[in-house]
């Protein structure tokens, strides 16, 4: 970290009071599922998967998490969608798959399986399967809920971001948006209707944009580039950000979690020397 940043840091949580939050992120960091109080900065383990590697955590429903996961089934790696109960610790395996996001709505799971990205839908009598698109074996693939029944994805780096809906079925290209955002480390902000996103391919600010492209505002963030939006508190309009720098002696990593509130722009770090992986979900109570 340079002087000159660590210096616009310190300066953006000096003096005054600090607002208080509260809440709890869940997270996946190896083989560990993981809780952060925001209220201190603690952390609680919830799970050890062992020889399986926690790859994403989204929510599914109010009181379970869906777990995109890695490691051996039947002495072969394999990615799986994993269900953790929150109130009794269980663990069930869902089925083949990854980068799952549960749609509670419709009760529609959108989950890619390494060749094509899918929908079930569970809503109806019998739960019916379909297929949004397919792509090449191993591609990036981001997805990203923006409403009760959509979503917008995003197949590779170079390729359009895509605008989908689990109840009429329909997905179409979103050129303008894809100039302005790249889906990876991009969060939907329900109450701007809108992503935060940085721009693809560059190392700038995060911005506010549209489904249309609109670029709304864009958030002065010292160092932005280190820094990784996870998670927006939306009842306290406040997001989550991960810090991951090279120390100048030995260049090791080291990471710290920062809040950033976004009605006043200050930001104050809530626990250093911990890590949350790339994907997080935040619950109020």
């Amino acid at each position: 970290m340079s002087l000159l940043v660590a210096l616009l840091l310190l300066q953006s949580c000096e003096s005054g009071e600090q607002r208080e939050y509260r809440g709890n992120l869940y997270f996946g960091t190896g083989a560990y599922l993981g809780r952060l109080d925001l209220r201190n900065g603690n952390v609680a383990l919830l799970a050890n998967l062992g020889d399986t590697a926690i790859r994403e955590v989204a929510a599914f429903g109010d009181d379970q998490l869906l777990l995109s996961v890695f490691g051996p089934v039947n002495h072969k790696d394999t990615f799986r969608l994993m269900q953790y109960e929150l109130a009794g610790g269980g663990l069930a395996t869902l089925l083949t798959g990854r980068h799952g996001r549960y749609l509670p709505g419709p009760e529609a799971l959108v989950f890619d399986d390494g060749a094509h990205l899918k929908m079930r839908v569970y809503g109806g009598r019998a739960m019916k399967e379909s297929i949004v698109t397919r792509h090449r074996v191993g591609a990036s693939v981001h997805i990203l809920q923006v409403s009760g029944t959509g979503f917008v994805y995003g197949i590779d780096f170079d390729t359009a971001i895509h605008s989908a809906d689990v109840e009429t079925g329909e997905s179409r290209p979103l050129h303008a948006l894809s100039q302005q955002c790249a889906l990876d480390g991009a969060l939907w902000i329900a109450r701007r209707d809108a992503l935060l996103c940085k721009q693809r391919g560059a190392d700038g600010a995060y911005k506010f944009v549209s489904l249309s492209g609109e670029v709304l505002d864009a958030l002065d963030i010292p160092g932005v580039g280190r820094f990784r939006a996870v998670a927006h508190l939306h009842d306290q309009d406040a997001l989550v950000l991960t810090e991951a720098w090279k120390t100048i002696i030995g260049g090791n990593t080291r990471y710290a979690v920062w809040i950033y509130d976004l009605s006043t722009e200050r930001m104050v770090r809530l626990v250093k020397d911990q890590t949350l992986g790339l994907h997080v979900v935040y619950h109020a109570n």
